[in-house]
């Protein structure tokens, strides 16, 4: 292997400044780019981890090339489906470029390097979620701030701020670090308008602010580290080049953690044989049980609601755990899914947009009396409808999933034991993230979980969709395909120079679930003449049209030539649906199911933390705002830094004293749920 084939490494801000500057491009036949947020959550988590992404693959063609710029237009709104930009460049041209610009093309890797640019660049909101004091491990809690990774640190990626914890843009650091910025510019310009701050009194503003620099600048050292990015740089001929992309292939066969745990429980749990028995007793097309969902249901029955991750799984788990849940949690998983199916929330296993959000589903199976869905009442089926729904459409399972899985279990086993949830805040987090017919027009990409949400959506809606063959409703798990309703080489003949029309060409709006047509060649036909073949076959099909809301103008030619109408027509139908059925429904579920915490405006009241695996009481005065901790009185944080260092005295261990003690000190609701004292000083901020 000559020397630039060897593996090497660069910085996250290397390539985003070569990407700026023109010298990374793509050939101009790449496929698009396709991830959607959650891969680049995924993305990102990987790389604070230290977690090996793959290598990017340049090239250096000695030839003659069309090149396309990387994909930076918006997700949606004006400019997204705009012509990404292409150049020619001659064999002379690239000799040059590459000799003075270290120009290159991505061969393999473009899904990671847009993402990475469009995250850095503010594309994409991507925000980095910092963990709260209580939340760390008391290991960590020892440490100075500065002096703990960002590994430690982090709570999750999302795509918006999170309103209880210290958040920072990606793109807002990055901002930062090329900036030549004062402190105070930093607070006024980016962290004065975050919502985690409001409320806090001077002392704690002073601490989240000193925490927000020292997140910056982790985050500016990760993007300039020089060994976190590794490539490969080929320089190829024509026939290298087209070989390549003949034979090359991502998809490398991987170890699943899963498989570590058959191989611990072996002695006394047969994993492997445990699921294969399970997938036998049912017609191989009715079920597919996936059984990372059955370990992380498991996980969290045993850690008592506190663990889904893999670390806790591998470290705590045994064969006795699976000998006494497996049966039963493999039961609620039919369970679950049966009640999908008939329910219609999803036609079939491979079309679920989330496959994780099974495991708050059979957690409240498990809590709901007679674990069985036929004794849910009204008022539960209309909130688990609604989580349903607005979890999908606000893309709530695309990052962070194990804290969302045990956030929504807990909250779920409340709605089965008929109880009220006492956070505001999670139903922010399960607010729909879209606001006009635009938002559907953006969706192209099947793999999304928004787009296949909404082709779900519509047979929910419908009660079930029917067949375009028979009118006979379609059955569960069948083989599904997301038939183009004006078919793809129509477009294209028809449509060739309309930009705008090619852009929408997969469009969900464009789209519908149903299985191969049979006998019926489509080819490029328009959509009138397709659909009156197959009246030949059904003369209900009319009525096929409207169960799929699809307008039945279009079986009499109205659309043919006008292919825009036709999809913003339906994207406006399907908009308005999501919006009758579940965002207009929002004020009225905050109303059914929130309760805020019952809070005394004065008197004493109990309260406790936990630190070293001790149980601390102390009492908390309401009028005054003090804890009165072994008879002495201290302000909120000083009492808990009191209690850390005497327990970490106590154990030989140093302690931080950084700590917020409202988010440090408990207390027990009327409806015995554990609550940090904050909700007294927010109670307190409402009402001034």
């Amino acid at each position: 292997m000559s020397e630039q084939q060897l593996q090497q490494t660069e910085s996250i801000k290397f390539l985003v400044d070569n990407i700026d500057k023109g010298n990374v491009v793509l050939p101009e036949f790449q496929r698009d780019f396709v991830w959607d947020l959650g891969k680049t959550y995924e993305l990102f988590d990987s790389l604070v981890k230290d977690i090996f992404i793959g290598s990017i693959i340049y090239g250096k063609p000695s030839f003659e090339i069309t090149v396309r710029e990387i994909d930076k237009r918006p997700r949606k709104g004006v400019g997204s489906r705009a012509k990404l930009k292409t150049k020619f460049f001659t064999r002379e041209e690239i000799e040059h470029k590459a000799q003075i610009n270290n120009f290159r093309l991505v061969l393999d890797g473009q899904q990671r390097a847009t993402s990475i640019y469009r995250a850095l660049k503010g594309i994409d909101n991507v925000w980095i979620v910092i963990k709260n004091e209580e939340e760390l491990s008391e290991e960590i809690q020892e440490k100075e701030f500065k002096d703990r990774t960002l590994e430690e640190l982090i709570y999750e990626f999302a795509g918006h701020e999170d309103e209880d914890r210290l958040s920072v843009k990606i793109s807002d650091a990055y901002a930062i670090s090329n900036g030549d910025f004062f402190e105070d510019e930093i607070k006024d310009n980016y962290f004065n308008s975050l919502s985690f701050i409001v409320g806090m009194d001077e002392s704690e503003i002073k601490d989240a602010f000193r925490k927000y620099l020292v997140v910056n600048k982790k985050l500016n050292e990760l993007y300039g580290s020089e060994k976190l990015l590794s490539y490969y740089l080929l320089n190829m001929s024509t026939e290298k080049f087209a070989l390549f992309f003949e034979r090359s292939n991502s998809k490398g066969v991987q170890l699943n953690f899963i498989d570590i745990l058959a191989a611990k429980l072996y002695t006394g749990f047969n994993l492997r044989d445990a699921i294969d028995k399970l997938q036998n007793s049912y017609h191989i097309s009715d079920y597919k049980f996936n059984r990372e969902i059955i370990v992380r249901t498991i996980s969290y029955i045993v850690s008592n609601g506190k663990e889904v991750d893999r670390t806790y799984i591998l470290s705590n788990l045994n064969y006795n755990h699976f000998n006494e849940y497996w049966d039963s949690v493999c039961n609620y998983y039919k369970k679950v899914v049966d009640f999908l199916s008939k329910g219609n929330f999803m036609l079939s296993q491979s079309w679920m947009p989330y496959e994780n959000m099974i495991i708050p589903l059979m957690i409240f199976l498990k809590e709901l009396d007679g674990n069985d869905f036929s004794q849910m009442n009204e008022k539960q089926y209309e909130f688990i409808s609604y989580w349903y729904w607005s979890s999908i459409f606000s893309q709530r399972y695309s990052s962070g999933t194990n804290e969302v899985i045990i956030q929504d279990s807990t909250i779920l086993s409340k709605i089965a034991k008929n109880l009220m949830i006492s956070d505001k805040s999670y139903f922010n987090k399960i607010k729909i993230q879209m606001n006009n017919h635009e938002d559907i027009l953006s969706l192209t990409k099947k793999g999304s979980a928004v787009y296949k949400g909404v082709l779900n959506f519509i047979n929910f809606i419908s009660k079930g969709l029917i067949d375009w063959n028979n009118s006979s409703k379609l059955s569960f798990n069948s083989k599904l395909e997301d038939h183009h309703i004006f078919p793809k080489q129509y477009i294209k003949e028809n449509y060739a120079d309309d930009e705008n029309a090619l852009s929408l060409m997969d469009c969900v709006a464009n789209r519908t679930l149903l299985p191969k047509l049979t006998n019926i060649r489509i080819g490029k036909k328009a959509p009138s003449e397709y659909l009156m073949d197959i009246k030949v076959k059904n003369n209900y099909i009319e009525d096929s049209l409207i169960n799929h809301h699809i307008p039945t103008e279009l079986l009499e030619g109205m659309y043919d030539d006008f292919y825009w109408d036709f999809v913003e027509t339906r994207a406006k139908n399907m908009f308005e649906l999501i919006e009758v059925n579940i965002i207009h429904q929002e004020k009225q579920i905050l109303d059914n199911f929130y309760q805020a915490p019952i809070i005394s405006n004065s008197g004493n009241i109990k309260v406790f933390a936990t630190y070293y695996n001790t149980r601390i009481e102390a009492t908390f005065d309401i009028d005054t705002e003090k804890i009165l901790y072994r008879g002495k009185t201290y302000s909120v944080s000083a009492a808990a830094n009191k209690v850390k260092e005497e327990l970490s005295d106590k154990n030989n261990r140093s302690i931080n004293r950084s700590t917020n003690g409202w988010k440090f000190w408990k207390y027990i609701t009327y409806l015995k749920e554990e609550r940090f004292i904050d909700d007294f000083r927010k109670s307190n901020i409402l009402t001034v």
